[in-house]
């Protein structure tokens, strides 16, 4: 409202401010009220806000849980310093392995060949203006250990090493307008060695370690039409094409020192081989890194459950649910922003019954069957809490039963089906399965039988996922080849509270939303009716002003005549 103009009865004696204040503050009840309404929306609208925050950090560590959580592994080492290999794990099974590195995997490598110490060839005085041919331009070929060979042309405009050196990275992407094509698997340095008449030296290394295709040998080659016309000491090569090479030969290869080599390793006694130093497929769950070679005693690493990390993950779910619950409770009180809303505590209660609820699809003979068995207690003021000792000790016992409690699992009586991940919409219990083809890579095709219905489903490149509008939505499953058997899918309830919390707070159709949404409309209408308000309130002020200053000037007039008429006598 405008601020009011000041001013006191003249005439009649009367407190006029305080009386038009009187009655625009009667008049404004309505709009107080209305003011008050959208504080309270407001209110409710920022504990609701809070709500969604702590079932989506629920919901995501729950995820974590059951998904990362129970596959933690520690791994202990006999060579604390890690100096020939490290390890790591990770739903590995628990055990000992003993590995020993005769041979780490090395990047094939073109450097200047020296002669008595001083470069011959691949050298120059300066990078930036020493000429790297004669003529008006010149052609090079180059091969990493993965086979592929691009090509270059370089011009007077980029005739320096370092635009050389330039124009071979140039070829390290893939041409994104030819189909299957793929970036050159070397990259080029100049090094600078501070002595000599040429101290600034090209390097052509290969991108990744192991032999390779070739042998572990990169090549470079002058490929200039009619012979080779660098002063870098580059030989003559030939390709089959200039602009889409498939062969190379000649010019300058990695020497026997320089060229690539295999990781040469053995893991509790058995010769293995490998292109690259980070081995993922040597034990299932668990990568070595191969750091140095020639060790002659094994290094013995010890793989066991990492129960201290998955007990810290159940605390940090049990932890954001209690958060839940008090930021409800404390919202919930005689006059706080949520009393008395039966949404809301529908919401809550539909979270709680998931949480202390049973998995589904669970077999009766499983190990644990509610969080109950887990050590997971409800306290009388609807917390919960982890009794550490139970919980550790049933990961002692059965460590995937345990997860299954939490996560949607799959078994596969088939070693050709392995589980991947389930939806809200996927069905639980057993799937029985016939793969009927399998390409490695290719396409992929099978039936899926659920309460006695089959399902044809499609797939490639390993994988095969469930159809939308069927009992196997969400479902994704790894395939390695024809067989058949039963798939038997378990949702625990980490699952079934991400289920609850996303329906709750998906965007649109969420009933979070839908209740924010409609919060938000009544401000937007309350906001369009206080200003209203306001601005009768502030007209009805002038109209109040203009009657009590007509009301003074007639009394005054009234005062002034009864003067005159006091005078005549």
């Amino acid at each position: 409202m405008a601020t009011p103009l000041s001013f006191q009865g003249i005439s009649t004696g009367l407190q006029t401010d305080l009386l038009i204040d009187a009655i625009l503050q009667q008049e404004a009840q309505p709009l107080q009220r209305m003011q008050d309404r959208q504080t309270r929306n407001n209110q409710r609208l920022a504990a609701l806000q809070t709500l969604k925050t702590n079932m989506t950090s629920l919901s995501s560590s729950l995820a974590t849980l059951g998904g990362t959580s129970f596959g933690a592994r520690s791994v202990s080492s006999t060579d604390i310093n890690n100096t020939y290999v490290s390890a790591s794990a990770s739903k590995a099974a628990v055990g000992s392995y003993d590995l020993l590195v005769s041979q780490v995997a090395t990047k094939g490598r073109i450097s200047p060949t020296l002669v008595g110490g001083v470069p011959s060839n691949l050298a120059v005085a300066d990078p930036l203006t020493t000429p790297v041919f004669s003529g008006t331009s010149a052609s090079f070929a180059v091969q990493g250990t993965d086979g592929v060979i691009k090509t270059l042309t370089l011009e007077g405009t980029n005739n320096t090493l370092y635009g050389l050196r330039d124009a071979i990275n140039a070829l390290g992407t893939a041409d994104p307008n030819v189909v299957g094509s793929t970036g050159l698997g070397v990259t080029a340095t100049v090094v600078n060695t501070g002595s000599g008449a040429n101290p600034y030296q090209l390097v052509l290394t290969a991108k990744d370690t192991g032999t390779g295709t070739t042998g572990g040998v990169v090549t470079f080659a002058d490929v200039t039409p009619g012979g080779a016309v660098n002063t870098l000491g580059i030989p003559v090569g030939t390709v089959d094409s200039l602009t889409a090479p498939t062969s190379l030969s000649g010019g300058l290869s990695s020497a026997v020192a320089d060229a690539a080599k295999d990781a040469l390793f053995t893991v509790n006694g058995i010769q293995l081989t490998r292109e690259s130093n980070t081995v993922t497929d040597a034990v299932d769950g668990v990568t070595f890194t191969l750091k140095q070679g020639g060790q002659t005693t094994p290094t013995t690493f010890t793989v066991a459950l990492d129960k201290a990390a998955i007990t810290s993950a159940m605390q940090d779910a049990i932890s954001k649910f209690n958060a839940l619950v008090k930021t409800y409770k404390d919202a919930s009180v005689s006059g706080g922003a949520l009393a008395n809303d039966p949404s809301v505590r529908s919401m809550i209660a539909q979270v709680r019954s998931a949480f202390s609820g049973s998995p589904e699809g669970l077999p009766a003979t499983a190990a644990f069957t509610s969080t109950a068995d887990l050590g997971i207690k409800t306290n009388r003021d609807g917390s919960l809490s982890l009794d550490v000792t139970a919980f550790q000790s049933a990961l002692d016992t059965d460590p995937d039963a345990a997860q299954r409690v939490f996560a949607f699992t799959g078994e596969s009586t088939n070693g050709v089906v392995s589980f991947y991940s389930g939806g809200s919409k996927t069905v639980t219990g057993a799937v029985g399965f016939n793969i009927t083809s399998y390409v490695s890579g290719g396409a992929i095709a099978g039936t899926f039988t659920v309460a006695g219905t089959d399902y044809l489903l499609a797939g490639s490149s390993g994988a095969i996922a469930g159809t939308v509008g069927t009992p196997l939505e969400g479902l994704i499953l790894s395939i390695s080849g024809t067989g058949t058997g039963t798939l038997n899918l378990t949702r625990g309830v980490g699952q079934s509270v991400q289920d609850a919390v996303s329906g709750l707070t998906a965007s649109t159709t969420g009933n979070i939303p839908q209740i924010l949404t409609s919060i938000n409309d009544q401000n937007a209408t309350l906001t369009r009716q206080i200003g209203e308000g306001e601005a009768r309130l502030d007209r009805r002020r002038e109209v109040l002003v203009a009657q009590f200053a007509k009301l003074e000037a007639t009394v005054g007039q009234l005062q002034a005549a009864g003067q005159s008429l006091s005078g005549i006598r």
